[in-house]
């Protein structure tokens, strides 16, 4: 037998609008709050999307040029530290070869490069 769709009423977390939600299934409050906010059009929940975003965005571009999830972690991690000003800048020498430097602009873009320096020295 299917679900029923229900209606609910959630909560944005920034303007306080309410708004009717339809479920299948049971949420808590804090569930339909949340999807409220997500579909909330107020700056503060806009904000909060523009946020998510570019965490994705960061994450992905992470885990793809790190794979070794522990190094992945800790790279994150160092990127929250420069996002909520822990640091002002976060400069990583790896493998020998690759300089990672993270940091943010006056405009609060926050830039992340790799560099390789290879050496093609041989000695035998």
């Amino acid at each position: 037998m299917a679900k029923k769709e229900e209606k609910n009423i959630g909560t944005c977390a920034y303007c306080g609008q309410t708004r009717v939600i339809e479920t299948l299934g049971d949420f808590t409050q804090k569930e339909l709050d949340c999807m409220a906010t997500e579909r909330c059009i107020c700056q503060g929940a806009q904000e909060e999307k523009r946020k998510k975003a570019r965490k994705a965005k960061i994450n992905e571009f992470i885990r793809k040029k790190f794979p070794h999830e522990k190094l992945a972690g800790e790279m994150l991690e160092l990127i929250d530290a420069v996002e909520d000003d822990t640091f002002e800048e976060v400069t990583v020498k790896l493998y020998k070869d690759k300089i990672v430097k993270i940091l943010k602009d006056s405009d609060n873009f926050l830039h992340i490069r790799i560099k390789r320096t290879e050496d093609d020295e041989l000695k035998a």
